[in-house]
């Protein structure tokens, strides 16, 4: 339990006192704090001061501090409150002795491995190890491990870094932890490439910044990535002639000899030819005569049926005229992505991008398939008699999945009176190999533009890595697993990760509650690490360090305390004093606090809490007890503080919650699916769903998931056809219960990063504006 043991002196607390020379000597502060048993005083570091000098201020080492305050072997900032120990025992002197020097503070990410953090500093694991005895084989996620300080440039071996090392010269004003985020680097990274550097660095000092990726080798290593993407590479074999190759990659003659410059059709044995790689799209390419041919001698060149493109192409008689344009049936048709060239081809007007192409998409026909598991054997083998209860037929397996067909077909029938061409296949599939393997049988599969489902884990598997082969994309509609998306470029996932919620909390505290107060509480020390370092040094970082109160509404909020002196933002308040200079302005820390709450308890909580402003509270918990316990006290502590909670993850699935803890505490939380039934766009769809499936729609049904999939992906389709890719980074379309914001892993699948954000209020639960 945190408690105050001695001491502060009593004054009128002003700007001036506040904003201390930032030449002055660092003094100790007069705040000390029990925390785990121990005394620490409690130190908010000022303009200019570094931990070097804090650390000989209060007689310790930088490890002292490191020890008590992890973050900070990661540079210290003003405004940041560190922890000191008020003693420390020391250790007697000896030839092994580890002075403040010889090591600093790394905390481990979420699967780095002891290779890799070895090779990030440039030292050795056994060096790790040997400093690190508790640690074990492999580091978890959070923890806090010594790495060595290379006291020494000799013998050492610049390979060991991940890649190569730039020189710096140290400018006017700079700091080692703002060159640190400038080559995105840890200072830890930075003193171990430079032996004997401090933080103390002067203008014109030579910096080597280690784990530098060289531009050159970088930008030919893209240029060969972007032309591997577009390209495949034909090697010429005896026998072949280009209108063979043209059709079996499904490409017209007129495209290969764009991209192969002084191609003909003499051919040599061994030559290379570049391919533009091709998605699945439609059944034939095109062929330009330069002369008078005969029919059968172009089915001939190609190898088709004579008959085919007699059938292909209506009107074409036994010989074909120079200029007129014959379809050659082919499996694939070839689609260049951003390539004017070859739009030409198709007697379509030029376009800067495929983004605006959407006149010319809008006249083809698409193919989509939607695999839902709707179990159609159980309806086949139901008797009407065996059912007594009627109301029981919802509930069949048969229809779990059925509103999210009838949420999308309603999409589906949208878009074609919109006056989109779509083919809509519908297979029963389920977690069955038989299913699965009957579907990928069917002959029309190859040539769809689009595939939503299946549903089930190992069916996806199965028709992601066909999607993969044939270049189709396919959407996965509620897995949250990020493994689906790996290694499959055509994947689409839906429903966003947990770990996307850090990045929507952190936007939405610096955009909403900037000037707020921000608690931190979780319970222990051990579990979400990262994510409290991330939102911490993010809000700290992009936050006002500090606010200024104006004393008269201090006195306000602190006049009916029971005491003349109140301890509040880690200032000691004297109402009479304040009282004496209502005119003036008190400056108030604006930095994110932390409770571990198996240490601190509820005096933790409301030591931290604000009695001036408001108080964001941001719980971590996956935990039932732990959740309803953190309610309970935070709803006593509201009765004296203004506190809204944001909890993490998902809270509002948790039905055992006391709901006037909900609406007290103005709970906020994450939620992939938020409808809002008082939106007119809404009631509308409801209404007409309503009207035409004579039922009412469920968000647990899937109804509004199959409508928001369909809304969204026919339309993309429609407007940018099956590369629509390219362009949904400017593509926004109203939906019913989320939003959709896809962002591609590189070299992998599209992952949707948008959370909607609820509060209770009002005895509901509504939308928050992220």
């Amino acid at each position: 339990m945190k408690k105050f043991l001695c001491l502060i002196i009593l004054f009128s607390i002003s700007p001036v006192w506040i904003l201390a020379q930032q030449d002055a000597k660092i003094k100790k502060s007069q705040i000390i704090e029990n925390i785990g048993g121990k005394d620490h005083y409690l130190h908010f570091v000022k303009q200019g001061e570094t931990l070097f000098e804090i650390a000989k201020t209060y007689d310790l080492t930088v490890n002292d501090i490191f020890a008590t305050n992890p973050e900070s072997a990661e540079g210290i900032r003003p405004g940041q409150i560190l922890k000191i120990p008020v003693q420390v025992k020391k250790k007697k002197t000896t030839e092994n002795t580890n002075s403040e020097s010889e090591y600093f503070f790394h905390i481990v990410k979420s699967k780095e491995t002891l290779y890799g953090i070895s090779r990030k500093y440039g030292v050795d694991i056994s060096e790790i190890k040997s400093l690190n005895p508790e640690m074990g084989e492999y580091p978890k996620e959070g923890e806090t491990i010594k790495i060595p300080i290379r006291k020494s440039s000799e013998n050492s071996n610049d390979d060991i870094w991940e890649g190569i090392i730039v020189e710096h010269i140290v400018k006017p004003g700079e700091t080692l932890y703002g060159i640190a985020k400038q080559y995105n680097v840890t200072i830890g990274e930075i003193l171990n490439a430079n032996a004997g550097l401090s933080e103390q660095i002067k203008e014109g000092m030579e910096i080597q910044i280690p784990n530098q990726i060289d531009k050159k080798e970088l930008a030919e290593q893209k240029k060969q990535e972007e032309h591997k993407a577009k390209f495949d590479e034909h090697t010429v074999v005896a026998g072949e002639t280009l209108y063979r190759i043209a059709a079996n990659y499904g490409v017209s003659i007129d495209t290969l000899k764009n991209y192969n410059s002084g191609l003909t059709e003499i051919l040599t044995v061994g030559q290379i030819i570049l391919i533009p790689k091709i998605s699945q799209q439609k059944n034939y390419i095109y062929h330009t005569p330069d002369k008078k041919e005969k029919l059968q001698d172009i089915a001939d060149q190609y190898g088709v049926d004579y008959y085919e493109l007699l059938v292909l192409n209506p009107g074409v008689h036994k010989k074909v005229a120079k200029g007129q344009v014959l379809k050659i049936p082919v499996e694939i048709r070839e689609t260049i992505e951003n390539n004017e060239d070859e739009i030409a081809d198709f007697d379509l007007e030029e376009a800067n991008s495929p983004c605006e192409m959407i006149k010319q998409n809008m006249q083809a026909t698409y193919n989509v398939a939607l695999m839902l598991p709707l179990f159609l054997e159980e309806l086949d083998s139901l008797e009407t008699a065996d059912i007594k209860d009627r109301s029981e037929i919802p509930n069949l397996v048969s229809f779990r999945f059925l509103q999210f067909y009838e949420g999308f077909l309603i999409a589906v029938d949208s878009l074609r009176e919109a006056g989109m061409n779509l083919n809509l296949f519908v297979y029963d599939v389920d977690n069955t190999d038989e299913k699965i393997d009957k579907v990928l049988h069917t002959s029309e599969l190859s040539s769809m533009d689009l595939i939503i489902g299946p549903f089930y884990s190992a069916s996806f598997k199965k028709v992601a890595d066909f999607a993969r082969i044939y270049q189709i994309k396919i959407v996965n509609p509620l897995s949250t697993r990020e493994e689906i998306l790996f290694g499959n470029p055509y994947v689409f996932k839906v429903k966003p990760g947990e770990s996307f919620q850090i990045d929507n909390i952190v936007s939405f505290i610096q955009d909403q509650y900037s000037e707020s107060n921000v608690v931190i509480v979780r319970h222990n020390k051990y579990k979400y690490q990262a994510d409290v370092s991330y939102i911490r040094n993010f809000l700290n970082t992009n936050r006002n360090s500090g606010i200024y109160i104006k004393n008269n509404n201090i006195i306000d909020e602190l006049i009916e305390a029971e005491t003349n002196k109140v301890f509040t933002e880690n200032i000691l308040f004297d109402i009479k004093a304040l009282s004496e200079n209502v005119l003036d302005s008190t400056f108030i820390r604006n930095t994110v606090k932390e409770v571990i709450y198996v240490n601190d308890s509820t005096t933790g909580m409301k030591m931290n809490l604000s009695l001036l402003r408001k108080n964001i509270v941001i719980a971590f918990s996956e935990d039932k007890v732990f959740t309803q316990e953190i309610l309970s006290q935070l709803n006593k502590l509201q009765l004296d503080h203004d506190i809204t909670l944001i909890v993490i993850p998902e809270w509002n699935e948790n039905d055992d919650l006391e709901t006037k803890h909900l609406l007290n505490l103005q709970v906020h939380c994450f939620t992939s699916t938020l409808v809002d039934f008082n939106n007119y766009r809404t009631k509308q769809w409801v209404l007409n769903f309503r009207n035409k499936y004579k039922t009412e729609p469920t968000a647990n049904k899937y109804a509004f998931d199959g409508f928001d999939i369909g809304w969204y992906f026919l339309n993309a389709l429609y407007l940018y056809s099956e590369n629509f890719e390219t362009c949904i980074q400017n593509y926004d379309i109203d939906l019913i219960q989320s939003k959709f914001e896809f962002e591609q892993i590189t070299g992998n699948g599209y992952q949707n990063t948008y959370w909607n954000i609820g509060k209770f209020i009002d005895y509901n639960f509504i939308k928050v504006k992220n």
